[in-house]
């Protein structure tokens, strides 16, 4: 495994240098998952936008080749950089991968339900059958990201290895590493500079092969949100995942916080202990279904209404 997981990161190395230095250069960005539309997007000031592949998470509702070329113009011509979800620690029940007889007749990678998210189930990530799923034939979740002309994928879900970790699996940290290193290698061998962006799992930043893999790290909830909206998270919630976030920051590895938080104060709260901390913050509503703009703290869109 080491030896595999060093010819990767030599790989990854390499191919991923297209779009990496760009991203030196993004100062903010924008998250949209549900009904994300190309043309507010389009129109929008931010230099990077977190978009699902699709306007309903579904093959038939998946954006074409030149709406995410609209996406990735800004206003004045400049290019801004446009990633696509992609959850690779559970399946999702409205993806075109997913199959209805699987309820009854489970794949052997298919684990339980998540109570916390109907129609999302947890998957053994390690198996052959789920990795098929997501890349490796045209059909594949990531193939067709790449296909579309994404700039990359923000891998969401990585920390489902503490699951399989609690319950007794030794290598389940190892086993993800593998899986987004092998995962990277596959995207960047069809389309050089492909980036790889994580969210959470922070920890994995301490392993230094999983690091030379990813290009940036995104981070949900630091500050606020664990217990309740608007509420400080614990002191000890907070010194934790930054310490791991530091390790990216030090390697050049931009960190995009996204928190949900609903008040004025507390979004500018967010916005200024997360620069000061060097992160690269964005506090929108947890549905996440449509683009939220904080006035004077986000790039203004003419026509669209910032929140106070």
């Amino acid at each position: 495994m080491k030896r595999y997981l060093a010819a990767c990161l030599m790989i990854c190395t390499l191919t991923s240098t297209a779009l990496a230095s760009d991203l030196s250069k993004v100062k903010n960005f924008t998250y949209w998952l549900s009904g994300p539309q190309p043309s507010l997007i389009a129109a929008s000031g931010f230099d990077l936008a977190v978009v699902d592949h699709s306007r309903d998470g579904s093959e038939a509702g998946a954006f074409s080749r030149e709406q995410v070329a609209l996406m990735q113009r800004k206003p004045g011509g400049e290019r801004r950089i446009v990633l696509s979800y992609l959850s690779i620690g559970e399946a999702e029940d409205y993806r075109g991968y997913w199959r209805p007889e699987w309820k009854d007749n489970p794949p052997d990678w298919l684990e339980g339900a998540n109570p916390d998210w109907p129609g999302n189930y947890k998957v053994r990530f390690w198996r052959p059958g789920w990795q098929k799923l997501i890349f490796g034939s045209p059909d594949a979740y990531l193939d067709r990201i790449i296909a579309a002309g994404f700039d990359g994928a923000y891998l969401d879900i990585v920390d489902a290895y503490w699951y399989f970790q609690e319950k007794g699996r030794k290598s389940a940290a190892a086993d993800m590493i593998g899986f987004v290193t092998a995962l990277a290698v596959y995207a960047r061998e069809r389309k050089p500079g492909f980036l790889i962006v994580p969210q959470n799992a922070e920890d994995l930043l301490a392993h230094e092969d999983y690091l030379g893999v990813i290009d940036a790290q995104g981070k949900e909830d630091l500050y606020y949100g664990l217990k309740a909206p608007d509420r400080p998270n614990p002191k000890e919630s907070v010194d934790w995942p930054k310490k791991h976030l530091k390790l990216a920051i030090e390697a050049g590895k931009p960190v995009l916080l996204i928190e949900y938080a609903d008040k004025r104060k507390t979004v500018e709260k967010i916005y200024e202990r997360a620069r000061k901390a060097g992160l690269i913050p964005y506090a929108t509503l947890r549905n996440l279904d449509r683009m939220v703009i904080n006035r004077k703290l986000d790039p203004p869109l003419s026509g669209l209404v910032s929140r106070n």
